[in-house]
């Protein structure tokens, strides 16, 4: 036997707990997209800058003829950036239950009471998480540069 309030607490301490790895998943977005600045470069020293790519990009001159120009492109404007949260956790749970020392008890007992009895189900549905505010006016703000260097 458990006591029921500790079966439910112990499920929410699970569902949490995956739901702050997803977070700490999330926060991975700043190392995976910005980096600590080369010593001497920057104007803030602590400040994380972009992580840039070269690219040669196509342009026509005066004349009509192709040529290439190098860019400096923010990898987080090439990639799309998403997050996960958990959006929904459902447990399933067949169990006998019983009030001992007026403390609601619960039970899976090895005999089946029915067919699908002590068969548990847990479904965790996880989804995409939209940008924050801030991200988007990041990716924004860098996607804005890009577009005035090849233009």
């Amino acid at each position: 036997m458990i006591s029921f309030k500790l079966f439910v607490e112990a499920i929410h301490h699970a569902i949490v707990s995956a739901s702050d790895s997803l977070m700490d998943k999330n926060e991975g977005l700043l190392d995976k997209y910005f980096e600590k600045p080369v010593d001497g470069e920057g104007k803030n020293k602590g400040a994380l800058v972009p992580k840039i790519v070269q690219l040669e990009y196509p342009a026509l001159d005066d004349t009509g003829a192709v040529t290439t120009t190098t860019v400096q492109v923010p990898l987080i404007t090439l990639v799309p950036v998403t997050a996960s949260k958990i959006e929904k956790a459902t447990v399933t749970a067949e169990f006998a239950l019983e009030v001992i020392n007026d403390e609601l008890q619960i039970s899976f007992p090895n005999k089946k009471i029915s067919e699908n009895a002590t068969v548990g189900k847990l479904e965790i549905v996880i989804s995409p998480q939209e940008l924050t505010d801030g991200l988007e006016l990041i990716i924004e703000g860098y996607a804005n540069a890009l577009k005035r260097q090849i233009t």
